[in-house]
């Protein structure tokens, strides 16, 4: 039986309360359970975050055959770091080749343009590289 159910036997059973009053204490445990539907979306993010992380725990707790020491937790903190590590370094490397080919592309268009027999500073305002560069492009052609 649920404990709903259960208060409500109590109450209906009681006979010192009336039935008002088993009325009113209805409505207050109801109201008392009521939870707006935007705190029940919260409350759910807010427990799966913590079940989440208490999972993760857990896991991590069954690895360990012995109490974890200061040494197994540095260990531990280390990995982490280094994975972390890892995947800004890629995140930055991928960023810095993109990059690189943008650029490789403007002076690519840079040379097609010197090619084609506009001028340098019109080259250089066009593709937004400087004249310096631009100027280096039309030497190698």
């Amino acid at each position: 039986m649920k404990w709903k159910q259960l208060v409500q036997v109590f109450i209906l059973t009681n006979p010192n309360l009336k039935s008002n009053v088993a009325e009113a204490l209805f409505y207050f445990i109801d109201y008392l359970l009521y939870l707006p539907h935007e705190l029940t979306k919260q409350l759910t993010k807010d427990l799966s975050i913590n079940i989440e992380k208490e999972a993760k725990h857990m896991l991590y707790s069954e690895k360990l055959k012995e109490a974890p020491t200061f040494a197994e937790y540095f260990k531990t903190v280390r990995e982490e770091g280094f994975e972390k590590g890892i995947e800004k370094g890629l995140e930055m490397g991928i960023e810095k080749g993109i990059e690189k080919g943008k650029m490789e592309e403007r002076r690519n268009l840079a040379a097609e343009l010197l090619r084609e027999g506009f001028s340098v500073e019109k080259v250089a305002k066009m593709v937004k590289l400087s004249l310096d560069e631009v100027k280096e492009i039309g030497k190698n052609l």
